[in-house]
């Protein structure tokens, strides 16, 4: 909008482009299989391979090989992966209440089927409201000299720098600024006339207050009063709790009498007090009270779990604390969002042992059974969980090889579009024809290439010590794919990479029989002499040729979801010439740098890509239905699959020519 003017002068109008769009995370995979124990169908974030055994299990399940590919996604260059575990089995539970009698948490067996635990809730309070209350120093007046006043050098120790005063109760509240001796300096001059001998003391607590101090009569554990403590305030009366945000300890002496300490600690709450608190030494004290609770889970004796809080910010948070817990029965999930209700009633309610209970047993016969459509349903309901996971960009079943399961897995990435599948390939191990894989193939096109078929298996080293073992490769897979996005680039071909972590393969190819597989786009893995796997194969199960190699597939998917990202802010924008040239200017920036990094293909950035928003795309029929079309041409590059070096004998000699 232009800037208003009317007086003569200098007016500054500032004007911001559009937002320069961001490249999305092209290297985030997604497994799903089997596992030793952990969350059931529910997407897990893992960072690294020690992460993945604390959560998953340190033993792989014998059957079955999520394990072994999580550890080759690890070895092979990936860095965050969502682990979801299928399974037919469910879990024991019991849901549990905060104090205003709403559901708030839900504790349930780490393991599906019958656990046999029960679960308790208890109250503790490491400060408790006997010993624990606001502090209120009081002296007495002796001096007051504009905005300076002294008070009985006995008394005047327990104030501190920060504190709110007031005079003879009248109200006035004034902030000590500095406190030398006895002689306090305050903010601003009192407006009443005080006399020696008037009472001086903490100013009363408001409904606004955010800073506290309190006092103690027992030594405070370090760990007693820290960040994300809920405190109650008058426990027995009103209710009113606040989150603890800081905490400074302040150790005060008596420089009358030797020996006399007193340590007060000043608490500034996450939130505003609900209610006023007087501090006033002469009436009833304010007692205060943290509320924290214990968690028993019995199975056979008694795990405790002591001095759990409730907010995030504490380091025995109680969600963290039991979840994180070596070798724990239990784990506990929030009710999101939290119950609305005020502090502290949303912590949880004391709770007698209830058993947990509506669980299943997991049946591995039946998950590892290849005709079984409802082992196929699990694994299904399983992958449907990503959807809700947008950084996914690599998916892959490792467990469940099924036609089902695997044209599941490829309909979901061609359905979300901004997703690859990496499909492992499901053969007779006796076949030497490949036919079984060939005929898989068949079964997994994807007209515009949303998924890769990878044959054959490795040849990987066990947990523990024995003979190399078998697994399907596509953990591996996903993390070259992952190296090659971080090394080189999206557009690069994720091919001609070694297979770190494997120490073969199933069966060796000829060059002719690789050659059959690869012009039927099944990305074969092979292995020369005694040197270490290769992945030599880099082309979709696309039908539409336009989209037969992996790399062109995902480099659209990187730019479709960075330039939907990117220009979200443009939503609800007056849809204008003004707009257009910034969204212009905006993608082709961004499309540039594409160019500039090899991605797109062209001696100039006109032969590389176009941006067109124009007149004939919007016509004003389209602009009044709140329509606005972008066309994006683009000219990838293409991975240089084949080598062919032409070499003929050149008869050398000279040319002799007049001019």
């Amino acid at each position: 909008m232009a800037v208003q003017v009317s007086y003569p002068g200098v007016y500054i109008d500032e004007f911001t482009p559009g937002a320069p769009i961001q490249g999305v995370a092209t290297n985030i995979a997604a497994l799903v299989g089997v596992a030793l124990r952990g969350p059931l169908d529910r997407p897990t974030r893992v960072t690294s391979w020690e992460q993945f055994q604390r959560v998953f299990g340190e033993e792989p399940v014998p059957g079955f090989y999520l394990w072994y590919a999580a550890r080759g996604f690890f070895e092979n260059g990936g860095n965050i992966c969502y682990i979801v575990r299928a399974s037919d089995g469910d879990y024991d539970e019991a849901s549990f209440d905060n104090r205003a009698g709403l559901p708030a948490v839900i504790v349930r067996a780490r393991q599906p089927g019958i656990s046999g635990i029960s679960v308790g809730v208890s109250e503790q309070h490491r400060l408790d409201a006997a010993n624990t209350s606001l502090y209120r120093p009081a002296g007495v007046l002796l001096l007051q000299t504009l905005r300076d006043i002294e008070l009985q050098p006995s008394q005047a120790w327990r104030f501190r720098a920060g504190d709110e005063i007031t005079v003879a109760g009248l109200g006035e509240r004034r902030r000590i600024v500095r406190i030398s001796g006895n002689v306090m300096r305050i903010d601003k001059e009192f407006i009443n006339a005080y006399a020696v001998g008037d009472a001086v003391r903490l100013a009363d607590t408001q409904n606004s207050s955010r800073v506290v101090r309190l006092v103690s009569s027992v030594a405070l554990a370090p760990d007693a009063l820290v960040t994300g403590t809920l405190l109650n305030f008058d426990p027995g009366g009103v209710n009113i709790g606040g989150v603890v945000d800081s905490v400074q300890t302040e150790f005060m002496s008596d420089p009358i009498v030797p020996g006399t300490t007193e340590t007060s600690y000043r608490v500034t709450l996450r939130s505003p007090l609900g209610n006023g608190f007087s501090l006033d030494p002469g009436a009833g004290a304010t007692p205060i009270r943290s509320e924290e609770f214990r968690i028993t889970v019995q199975l056979g004796g008694p795990t405790h779990y002591d001095n759990l809080a409730v907010d995030p910010a504490h380091p025995r948070y109680y969600v963290r604390v039991i979840n994180e817990a070596p070798g724990g029965l239990v784990e506990v999930q929030r009710i999101e969002p939290p119950p609305p209700t005020p502090l502290p009633e949303n912590t949880l309610a004391t709770t007698a042992l209830l058993a947990l209970a509506g669980g299943t047993a997991e049946d591995l016969t039946v998950l590892a059974d290849p005709t079984s459509a409802a082992a196929d349903a699990e694994f299904i309901q399983a992958l449907e969980t990503l959807r809700a996971i947008d950084e996914a960009t690599l998916i892959a079943i490792p467990d469940r090889r099924t036609a089902p399961v695997q044209q599941a897995l490829v309909t979901h990435c061609e359905q979300l579009m901004d997703r690859f599948a990496v499909v492992d390939a499901n053969y007779d191990f006796n076949d030497d024809q490949h036919t079984d894989v060939e005929q898989q193939r068949t079964q997994l096109a994807s007209e515009r290439g949303y998924a890769a078929l990878y044959y054959p298996w490795l040849r990987v080293t066990p947990k523990g010590s024995g003979e190399p073992i078998l697994t399907p490769p596509s953990g591996h897979v996903c993390g070259i794919i992952a190296r090659s996005d971080a090394s080189k680039g999206v557009h690069k071909a994720p091919a001609n990479e070694i297979v770190n972590g494997a120490v073969g393969v199933e069966r060796r190819m000829n060059k002719t029989d690789h050659g059959l597989l690869n012009l039927e786009s099944i990305n074969v893995i092979e292995q020369s002499g005694i040197g270490r796997p290769v992945l030599m194969g880099a082309r979709t199960t696309a039908t539409n040729l336009n989209w037969l190699h992996v790399s062109t597939r995902r480099l659209f998917n990187y730019l479709e979801e960075s330039i939907q990202e990117g220009i979200r802010w443009s939503i609800f924008e007056p849809n204008n010439l003004q707009l257009w040239q910034k969204l212009r200017r905006t993608i082709s920036d961004f499309l540039d740098r594409q160019w500039r990094d090899g991605a797109l293909f062209g001696k100039t950035a006109e032969d590389a890509y176009y941006v067109r928003i124009d007149e004939e795309l919007n016509p004003f029929s389209e602009q009044q239905l709140g329509r606005l079309y972008i066309e994006i041409g683009l000219r990838p590059t293409y991975p240089a699959e084949f080598i062919i070096v032409r070499i003929g004998i050149w008869p050398g000699g000279t040319d002799v020519s007049e001019g």
